[in-house]
């Protein structure tokens, strides 16, 4: 009746195949954590070159003096897209407008999209950002870069069922800027 129970109790202290048994359970894991790590690196990355494209528009745009083109708006677009990592997808739009102090509101010079990839805006739609303009003072101008990149995860994200929790989705950037000089003004196209 002992033989038995010094068996077992020597199978219980036995070590020997631990390790092995150990890497089974945490290879899964290990993957898993690297594919995460690589898809979330991509994402962090993606928003920030879209964030630096669109204020490198928006500067450029800040350092004309006189009235833009179509075709430098296009241009801009072009740019925007050069600087946006891995070929997302990109759209721009491009808002002037001045603040009319005495009847306290905001009156559109212009507003361009590039091969009209976003609905121009009006100026009823421009009074409900004034939340996110800075104040201004009467006669001053502003102009808003709006963008907006379509990311596309290189991996799927359900790669092999391991379920990352990164889905396609869109990234906007709203940056407003003073012109250096009077204001920012476009020809009409």
């Amino acid at each position: 009746m002992r033989y038995p129970h010094r068996r077992f109790d020597a199978f219980l202290k036995d070590e020997s195949g631990l390790i092995l048994a150990e890497a089974l359970i945490m290879l899964p894991l290990l993957v898993w954590t690297m594919v995460a790590m690589f898809v979330y690196w991509d994402v962090f990355r993606t928003i920030n070159m879209t964030q630096k494209a669109a204020y490198s528009v928006a500067d450029l745009l800040s350092r004309q003096e006189n009235p833009i083109s179509c075709a430098y708006g296009d241009g801009l677009q072009n740019i925007l897209s050069f600087l946006t990592p891995n070929g997302h997808p990109t759209m721009m739009r491009i808002t002037s407008f001045e603040y009319d102090e005495p009847n306290e509101h905001y009156d559109l010079l212009f507003s361009f999209s590039p091969n009209d990839a976003i609905a121009p805006v009006n100026e009823a739609t421009i009074q409900n950002w004034e939340p996110r303009i800075p104040e201004l003072s009467h006669l001053e101008s502003v102009f808003v870069v709006e963008t907006q990149v379509d990311f596309k995860a290189q991996l799927d994200p359900g790669l092999l069922g391991l379920l990352i929790g990164v889905d396609d989705q869109s990234f906007g950037e709203f940056i407003v800027t003073r012109p250096r000089h009077r204001r920012l003004m476009m020809d009409p196209c």
